[in-house]
């Protein structure tokens, strides 16, 4: 398996993720447990699994932003590593939710800041490398999405408009972004944007 394979395969575990994750969590608030738990997994495995596609955007933007691109990069790996932490002490009952709400919020805000600055960063790539307008509107809308979800729950609960929006927008967002990254790595490409 090459690195291009390995962040390609990644990139799908991570899209793969984010649904099996949003269907869990639907599952939790209608359910209860243990939906609870296996959402907190997923969200393990789509924090873990972004990673290497986020030292792969770092370095396809190494050339264009330098250093730029790496501390892009090091605010991503931040709250993807924070998030996967968090939920993992949440797994394992280390603490209750309730005192891990701003731990796993503020990571997720950290992906979210990342995912816009990668969009931001990679409107530069659509002039100069023909890059599809869609694919980074749809970085920045997951970095919108994650940011609203904690905006949200931090201002109310899972029932807070943010939350709810900024929920269904991640998920489409975020699992096309992190699909379209795996088709193309992996060797089918969508054929238009």
């Amino acid at each position: 398996m090459t690195l291009v394979d390995l962040v390609g395969w990644s990139a799908l575990l991570a899209a793969v993720a984010t649904v099996v994750g949003a269907l869990f969590l639907v599952l939790f608030f209608a359910k209860g447990q243990p939906w609870g738990t296996l959402n907190d997994i997923a969200s393990i495995v789509l924090m873990i699994a972004t990673i290497p596609v986020a030292v792969a955007l770092g370095r396809l933007g190494e050339n264009e932003f330098g250093i730029v691109a790496w501390a892009v990069t090091g605010v991503g790996l931040a709250g993807m590593v924070s998030a996967a932490f968090g939920q993992s002490l949440l797994v394992a009952r280390v603490y209750p939710y309730e005192q891990l709400l701003g731990w796993t919020l503020g990571s997720g805000a950290l992906v979210g800041v990342w995912y816009v600055l990668i969009g931001l960063l990679g409107l530069e790539f659509v002039a100069s490398r023909s890059y599809p307008p869609l694919l980074i509107a749809l970085a920045i809308a997951s970095g919108l999405g994650f940011i609203a979800i904690g905006y949200g729950f931090w201002r109310g609960n899972e029932r807070h408009p943010l939350s709810i929006v900024g929920g269904l927008v991640l998920l489409v967002s975020s699992t096309a972004f992190l699909g379209w990254i795996a088709f193309l790595l992996l060797g089918s490409r969508p054929t238009s944007a």
